[in-house]
């Protein structure tokens, strides 16, 4: 899809108009004609229509030139946020499809290019359109499959030094835009195609020609190599090979310490001989999201030039129920060398990321950011329109903090401490893979935190590096998605991550 920017809507078939309360003709009168604007102006007066937030209502132009003219509610101006405007792009390139349109006209609101600066509404602005765009239909009839937009036009009257914001914020929210939908891309693909060996080639695939971006994808006598000893031991009941896959960015100086992104890559997870009961083992193909949003950072940060070093860790696995699977009361051996008992198969994705955390010690990093879809404990929480963080290093936490509210994807800080760090603790082994403070079950989602935690220290140097770990309790909207996103993968923390390592 085109995104493009004009001064007026020509001949546009389908024109969004969004409206603050209490603003009305004025706003949309200058780019219609004099029948539509009275039309307009008709449907304001009588209150049909009074722009609050989230509400919109078709209009038909009498003249003709416009067929079809979407006003919008943005709700009270002092109300308004980033999220927010996001969310009137995204439900008008739907609502849009719905009506078989392949092409709409949005004006953007002075009062918003005002607020938030031109390049941030042609940043998000173009990004909400495309990732509204996207349908994962292909295994559907053609008939069913949603129409793709050929063009999103947003109305501008900007000028001179703003109006080139304008374009470069669009122009670059096309760029992470299109890196999210591909590893939404990826995370719905079904799981009998998505394994392993194809997460590592669809991660060569697209990295390539990305300027300074290399992969090094290690293989089972690779992993078997390092120790990788929880990584083997969660992929073994599996036919599927694990893969551990290394992405590598080099935009900063040759000395600067690079930002480690580890993704738990479970490209199906089954529960293994701890197995799911049928309700909660649906949609587990999404248990790759968090390999998917480390892949994508880099990608994205990598496409906008972004001046420092990356890298991102993907270990990948099935976890699968089969006579050579690993059980309960087995006792694996992580990459550093210390022990781990298992006490559930199905708490895998802690174990593959332990030793990818311990992996993360080679790059002498500047920090760690590891994601995953790890606890129904934190959905449990939060729900699934928040992600939990957890930190023991206060700057890591404003940083994410500020940077998930900027890009509308929040997150709510979460507790490490004592208590949980003590509920992992094992008689027969250094750690166990399931742990709870005061009950079996209760703070679950802070004790999978503290079981990351103990393998960012090196266990030889003590050393610890800085460290954040994100519990991605809405890596998905369900089967029916929102009214500006579709459902399935959503690529949640991709934005935020931009908007971090470009800080």
């Amino acid at each position: 899809m085109e995104v493009l920017v004009k001064k007026s809507i020509e001949q546009s078939p389908f024109f969004v108009v969004p409206l603050f309360e209490g603003k009305g003709l004025k706003e949309a009168s200058q780019y219609v004609d004099s029948q539509t604007a009275s039309l307009i102006d008709a449907v304001i007066r009588s209150k049909d229509f009074e722009a609050k937030k989230g509400t919109s209502t078709l209009v038909y132009s009498p003249s003709g030139q416009m067929p079809r003219i979407l006003l919008v509610g943005l709700g009270k101006e002092k109300d308004i946020s980033l999220k927010g405007y996001k969310e009137v792009i995204g439900n008008a390139v739907i609502a849009a499809q719905g009506k078989k349109q392949t092409a709409l006209s949005i004006r953007i609101p002075q009062e918003l290019e005002k607020k938030f600066g031109p390049y941030a509404c042609g940043y998000y602005g173009a990004l909400a359109a495309m990732l509204a765009e996207y349908s994962f239909d292909q295994h559907k009839q053609k008939d069913a499959q949603v129409i793709p937009m050929s063009s999103c036009t947003f109305v501008s009257q900007l000028n001179g030094k703003d109006e080139k914001q304008l374009i470069k914020g669009i122009e670059e929210g096309r760029l992470v835009a299109g890196v999210i939908n591909d590893i939404r891309h990826l995370g719905n693909t079904p799981p009998g195609i998505m394994t392993p060996t194809l997460l590592s080639k669809e991660t060569v695939r697209l990295s390539k020609n990305i300027k300074n971006v290399s992969v090094n994808i290690l293989s089972l006598p690779d992993i078997k190599k390092l120790g990788m000893g929880c990584l083997l031991g969660v992929s073994q009941g599996s036919v599927e090979e694990p893969k551990f896959i290394i992405v590598e960015y080099k935009g900063g100086a040759a000395s600067s310490k690079p930002t480690v992104l580890i993704g738990k890559g479970i490209t199906f997870d089954s529960g293994g001989l701890s197995i799911k009961p049928d309700a909660y083992m649906s949609d587990m193909k999404f248990d790759m999201l968090g390999a998917a949003t480390a892949l994508g950072s880099i990608l994205a940060a990598a496409k906008l030039n972004v001046k420092k070093n990356i890298v991102a860790l993907l270990p990948s696995c099935e976890n699968m129920p089969s006579g050579s699977s690993y059980r309960p009361d087995d006792i694996l051996i992580a990459m550093n060398g210390q022990s781990v008992l298992v006490e559930n198969t199905d708490a895998e994705g802690r174990l593959i990321l332990a030793d990818a955390l311990c992996y993360a010690h080679t790059y002498n990093p500047k920090d760690v950011i590891d994601f995953a879809t790890l606890t129904g404990a934190c959905m449990v929480a939060l729900g699934n329109e928040r992600s939990g963080l957890f930190s023991p290093e206060q700057s890591l936490i404003e940083g994410l903090l500020q940077a998930g509210s900027k890009a509308g994807e929040y997150l709510w800080h979460l507790p490490l401490g004592e208590e949980y760090s003590e509920a992992i603790k094992a008689e027969v082994a250094d750690i166990k893979n399931l742990g709870g403070v005061g009950g079996s079950r209760y703070g679950g989602a802070s004790t999978a935190a503290a079981f990351l935690q103990y393998f960012t220290e090196d266990p030889k140097t003590k050393k610890t590096y800085p460290w954040a770990h994100l519990d991605l309790s809405s890596c998905y909207t369900g089967t029916k998605g929102k009214s500006y996103i579709r459902g399935g993968a959503n690529g949640f923390g991709v934005q935020t991550m931009v908007e971090y390592l470009r800080g």
